[in-house]
């Protein structure tokens, strides 16, 4: 394994296979600035940061196919040596579950209002019967017992709703905190083999090559932590490591707050509070709004898993 792709150390297939079109005999082509081009293009304006002021878009593009070129050559490595790069998740991002936190609310707030206006009409009739039949002691007696079941049902059906939702909620929150964790914790299979080469080799690096470093491994965690430490380690002050590298040290803490800020906001949609569930049960409510406020906020943190990658042109 000598060869390099993309700052990657790979064996002579994997070279081959981004380099070269076995059918055709000619070099492998990636669609970058509307024009076709080799992958040593696509390295240059990945990893020259020259290029980001003089051509951004091309930079961007670059580095979205570079990136997805890592994933494979770690993917495939991972599965030739048994391992497994990362854990099969049901979302892409981590927005992805506060959304499913919606669509239970989106569920569940309707249950919640019908329960409350079928309520509301039996005390209502109670009240009309006390009003019309009050000589009537017989007619009064099995209304009231009619009255005092419905109130029982609904505090029972009240209940259930609220077990339901809590397990539906649960649920969905089994799945984030194993997303969470997986992607904070460190892992050897993530490390990017030529920037560690690079950290080791006791280049003095500047400022905008550990930047850039940075930038290419915001959906990394261990590599942030590892540009941080070393950085901390030889003295370097670099404020992009520093902030990135205290970002990734968090572990998901915000990440868990704003489920658990949505997932307060869904229970208590359900309440068995009258008041509560009826301000956060309807549909003008400020539960959609908090909650997209939320996931927005949570789609600008600087570290966060990557959306599913555009397939390459082959």
């Amino acid at each position: 394994m000598n060869k390099l792709v993309c700052g990657m150390v790979v064996d002579e297939d994997i070279y081959d296979k981004y380099n070269w079109d076995k059918q055709t005999g000619m070099r492998r082509k990636y669609t970058l600035g509307g024009q076709e081009r080799s992958l040593d293009i696509v390295e240059f304006y990945s990893m020259t940061e020259n290029c980001k002021v003089l051509y951004p878009e091309m930079v961007a593009e670059a580095k979205k196919i570079a990136a997805q070129i890592q994933k494979e050559i770690r993917e495939y490595y991972a599965a030739k040596e048994g391992r497994k790069e990362n854990t099969a998740m049901k979302h892409d991002t981590f927005d992805g579950y506060l959304k499913d936190l919606q669509e239970i609310h989106a569920r569940v707030a309707p249950e919640r209002i019908q329960l409350k206006e079928k309520w509301d009409a039996a005390q209502k009739r109670w009240q009309e019967d006390q009003r019309e039949f009050k000589g009537d002691e017989h007619y009064l007696a099995r209304e009231k017992v009619r009255y005092l079941d419905a109130q029982e049902e609904y505090k029972n059906s009240v209940r259930e709703l609220q077990r339901r939702t809590q397990e539906e909620i649960q649920a969905v929150q089994t799945e984030y905190e194993k997303h969470v964790t997986d992607f904070y914790s460190a892992n050897g299979n993530r490390l990017d083999d030529g920037v560690v080469r690079l950290l080791n080799s006791g280049i003095k690096l500047t400022d905008a090559e550990i930047d850039g470093m940075v930038d290419q491994n915001r959906s990394n965690p261990t590599m942030l932590r590892l540009i941080s430490d070393h950085c901390e380690k030889q003295g370097i002050e670099n404020q992009n490591a520093r902030v990135f590298g205290s970002l990734a040290r968090k572990a998901g803490s915000d990440e868990r707050e704003a489920f658990k800020t949505i997932a307060d906001m869904v229970e208590k949609a359900v309440s068995e509070n009258e008041t509560t569930s009826d301000v956060w049960a309807k549909a003008d409510s400020h539960f959609q709004r908090l909650s997209n406020q939320q996931i927005g906020a949570m789609s600008a943190f600087w570290v966060r898993p990557e959306a599913s990658q555009t397939q390459l042109v082959e």
